[in-house]
């Protein structure tokens, strides 16, 4: 319903004078579209199919879609606005969670081309130790794996599957809901039960055709893209304890600052939940030093005038963001930024 209701605003011109009467609202609208991955997938596709948001070529037609309508702004602008700075007539960021390669190999050069910039969010951990997201190695074994049955005992006795179609469901919601999940034996004994041959060397080879490097992550910044924090090893905020979770926060914007030598103000919580009712965490994450927290909420941001805010405030802690999707049409993707009622519910994967 939602798309032949984008369509219907595309077709008629709706959608473009809804952008141009955007601009004269007293309460600017901020939308904060989120990426993770660009690529095409052919059938043999190895990864994870739900992180590659958008082909080379949508995320252009995309791109060129905000540069027409919108004014990018970046980590300075969104602070900035929060401290009561006015923001420019219909704002946008434009972001990328976790750290993909495609992010500097086939997301950097549209960006330039098109005069976008983007604000890219790292975990640190995959980048220096050359390890696959946890995701994507559960990705991989489904797709690889030489015994199609198997029976792990932590962190509790699970039969499993492969030919499952809920399986790779099953484990990546096991590691995103269990409490102080040690993941790397959680993994470990999954490959074992399944058979699959696993390594230090193997995991680096395919961390090196999918994971930027730091020499990459640096030249997003010499690119003038923003590079900030997406938490150390991925793991959801809520089911960490104090230890691991200073270590998930303060761990990766030390890991940062030291690679790209200024300080990171900014987290996008990892998988994406809201915190904005757990007093712990954000206190554990203002602790760590960070000004701004981006969630996945579906949503758009509305900022309203500095004299309004002791009435309406805005919690720089519960920033929100609108999904993307390859299967969506570019009428879609322009209709959530235009009107926000009909965005995209949160997906929350990455």
């Amino acid at each position: 319903m939602r798309e032949r209701i984008a369509g219907l605003l595309h077709r008629t011109g709706a959608l473009s004078a809804v952008m141009g009467l955007r601009q004269y609202m007293p309460v600017p609208t901020l939308s904060i579209v989120t990426y993770h991955h660009v690529a095409d997938q052919s059938p043999t596709y190895p990864y994870d199919p739900d992180v590659a948001d958008a082909t080379p070529v949508q995320f252009r037609r995309q791109m060129e879609m905000l540069a027409r309508h919108c004014t990018p702004i970046g980590v300075d602008e969104l602070i900035k606005s929060i401290e009561g700075e006015p923001l420019p007539k219909n704002p946008v960021m434009v972001t990328f969670d976790d750290g993909y390669r495609s992010c500097h190999d086939v997301a950097l050069p549209i960006l330039r081309a098109v005069g976008v910039r983007a604000t890219f969010f790292i975990s640190t951990s995959f980048v220096t130790e050359r390890r696959l997201y946890w995701w994507e190695r559960i990705s991989l074994l489904i797709a690889n794996a030489p015994r199609v049955t198997a029976t792990i005992n932590y962190p509790q006795p699970i039969e499993l599957d492969r030919n499952d179609p809920s399986l790779r469901h099953q484990l990546t919601k096991l590691i995103k809901n269990t409490a102080s999940l040690d993941v790397d034996r959680f993994l470990d004994e999954l490959f074992d039960a399944f058979g699959l041959e696993w390594s230090p060397k193997i995991e680096a080879a395919y961390a090196d055709g999918l994971i930027m490097t730091w020499d990459q992550v640096r030249a997003l910044t010499r690119a003038g893209m923003d590079v900030e924090s997406h938490g150390r090893r991925h793991r959801v905020l809520q089911t960490l304890d104090e230890e691991t979770l200073d270590d998930e926060l303060a761990g990766s914007r030390a890991d940062l600052e030291f690679q790209l030598g200024r300080p990171i103000r900014a987290v996008a919580y990892p998988v994406g939940r809201r915190i904005a009712r757990d007093t712990r965490i954000r206190d554990a994450i203002a602790s760590a030093g960070y000004r701004i927290g981006l969630t996945n909420a579906s949503g758009v941001n509305r900022v309203w005038p500095l004299a309004m805010r002791g009435v309406l405030p805005i919690d720089p802690f519960d920033v929100r963001r609108l999904s993307t999707d390859r299967t969506m049409s570019d009428a879609m993707f322009l209709t959530q930024v235009a009107v926000p009622r009909l965005a995209y519910i949160a997906r929350i994967n990455q």
